[in-house]
């Protein structure tokens, strides 16, 4: 069964090369989107031991994701891991994300770090994360802790019927809401959970009030 793991990275050089060589212990084909990047983010993933594809200009990690997502499909994975090049995704807990889709027990596993210890994450993104995650649940009746995650893992079939459109950061809530909707079985499962402090990107208030906004759409559509 092979097993595709989609990286989607924005000016990662300094960490997108140890990424993508831990990921290749777990999947088959490892896939850096390089989304715009102005530095060595590109040469760094290949030497890291992945394939590389490159956006011209930076078009937001859902885009980069969708782009991975068709490419992995084309080369036949019938599992697609998706995580961030940025070090905050521990490629060790991939196969506590695979188990239950192998084994038949989901269709897609969510990593959720509010599951495992969080002592680590700054408050103000702790906060913004399990605000987002409420609303999800309460809006769509179905309970989930870390809706914001971008560490998952989908089984092929998911694809055929489901697919994001948002650009930005807000893709995780949308697939979420469309796997729910498609009735597919998703599952969350603990992971590491890592922050740098010389890490300053990621979801912004701005960001979050986005995210929000796409969900209310979403439920306005149902």
């Amino acid at each position: 069964m092979k097993i595709a793991c989609i990286i989607p990275a924005f000016n990662e050089e300094h960490t997108i090369k140890n990424v993508s060589k831990q990921a290749g212990k777990f999947c088959e084909f490892v896939l850096v989107v390089d989304d715009g990047s102005i530095d060595r983010t590109a040469n760094r993933a290949l030497e890291g031991g992945a394939h590389v594809v490159s956006h011209l200009i930076n078009l937001g990690t859902g885009a980069a994701i969708s782009t991975g997502i068709k490419i992995a499909l084309d080369e036949g994975a019938k599992v697609i891991i998706t995580m961030d090049g940025d070090g905050q995704h521990d490629p060790n807990d991939i196969p506590n994300l695979l188990e239950p889709i192998l084994s038949g027990k989901a269709d897609v596993t969510i990593g959720s770090r509010f599951l495992g210890n969080i002592e680590c994450m700054p408050f103000h993104k702790r906060m913004g994360n399990r605000i987002l995650s409420i609303m999800n649940s309460i809006l769509f009746n179905e309970k989930f802790t870390d809706t914001q995650s971008g560490f998952r893992a989908y089984s092929r079939e998911v694809f055929a019927s489901v697919l994001h459109e948002s650009s930005d950061y807000s893709w995780a809530s949308e697939m979420l809401i469309r796997i729910i909707r498609s009735k597919f079985k998703c599952i969350e499962v603990p992971i590491k959970t890592i922050y740098m402090k010389e890490r300053g990107r990621g979801t912004s208030i701005i960001d979050g009030l986005r995210i929000f906004l796409k969900i209310l759409r979403l439920k306005g559509k149902s």
